[in-house]
């Protein structure tokens, strides 16, 4: 074998292989540090460097080549092939790396998650501001809501609570918009449509509540009493409808790849953005609890929500980002 010519002619799939793997053990020694490209080629790259290491042992080449190609197979090993962890540093990556960047990826569907709750939420606010009695077609009477809606319109929300009922009341919140954003999330593999069905639904409630308040003169205590909490319990419901559709837009529209590797993509980030946003839905239950129905002055409550706003965007858009 001609030593120097198998080594120019091997040599970029090495250096390749050799960057690759610096930058995965400088990100904790895993395939989550890497570009999800650079994860793509991590595979083929190996099966070829694994060859050229069997080459270079059977025609005897230098003992420096096959130490060098022996270290690089032996470590892209232990990257592919390590055993999973239930450590907490997997919940620290989920939480700074891969929920904001993959709620970054999959920004178009959550865009239309948004859209699909706006459209309902004017189209409600637009009947019932003009006309009162259009609330019983969102809010019927007899409805659970009913009572809720005549407390928001008597102004009779925000008051003290005894810690003890924030708490449970804080728990329940939590609960229920947890199975909310599930079920947004799992109805997308049926084509998407009833996630859209459900954000809609959820946008049509909200405007109609908003347009009562018009009637009832309560704009003031409403939004101090919906938007700390409500900034972060929307954006958590928005990436879960659109963890949703992106799942029933792999089955719908595959593109190039196999509708079954389509769908298991989809379902792999999907699942990352459901999980990321128990996170935000916890929070945002405690804020509704002791924030956003307490006694506090509204402004204090606008200033809260402004924050939160800008901690959370600011977390969803820079963090997890790939240093250069």
């Amino acid at each position: 074998m001609d030593e120097r010519a198998f080594v120019e002619s091997r040599k970029a799939t090495w250096e390749r292989m050799q960057r690759l793997l610096i930058e995965a053990e400088r990100a904790g020694r895993s395939l989550r540090g890497l570009p999800r490209g650079s994860v793509r080629e991590i595979g083929p790259l190996y099966r070829r460097v694994a060859a050229d290491l069997a080459l270079a042992r059977a025609q005897a080449a230098t003992p420096s080549l096959v130490a060098h190609l022996n270290s690089l197979v032996s470590r892209a090993f232990a990257l592919l092939y390590a055993p999973a962890t239930r450590e907490w540093g997997g919940v620290r990556s989920l939480v700074l790396r891969d929920f904001p960047a993959t709620v970054r990826r999959r920004v178009a569907f959550i865009l239309a998650a948004f859209a699909a709750t706006a459209v309902g939420a004017l189209a409600a606010y637009a009947l019932v501001s003009a006309t009162k009695g259009n609330i019983d077609l969102f809010v019927p009477p007899g409805s659970p809501m009913r009572s809720s809606l005549d407390q928001w319109m008597a102004g009779q929300v925000s008051k003290p609570t005894p810690h003890a009922m924030s708490g449970l009341f804080a728990g329940t919140l939590m609960t229920n918009n947890i199975r909310v954003s599930f079920l947004a999330f799992a109805s997308g593999v049926l084509l998407g449509v009833p996630t859209l069905i459900v954000l809609f639904e959820n946008g049509l409630i909200l405007g109609a509540f908003a347009g009562m308040m018009s009637h009832a003169h309560q704009h003031s205590t409403f939004w101090p009493g919906i938007l700390p909490h409500g900034i972060t319990e929307l954006t958590a419901i928005f990436i879960a409808g659109g963890a949703g559709l992106g799942l029933g837009w792999a089955v719908l529209a595959p593109g190039a790849q196999r509708r079954r590797d389509a769908v298991v993509g989809a379902a792999r980030d999907s699942a990352v953005l459901v999980l990321g946003t128990i996170t935000l839905l916890i929070f945002a239950g405690f804020v509704e609890a002791f924030i956003s129905h307490s006694a506090m002055p509204a402004a204090w409550k606008y200033l809260f929500a402004a924050g939160s706003a800008v901690v959370l965007f600011s977390y969803l858009g820079l963090s997890g980002r790939e240093r250069s």
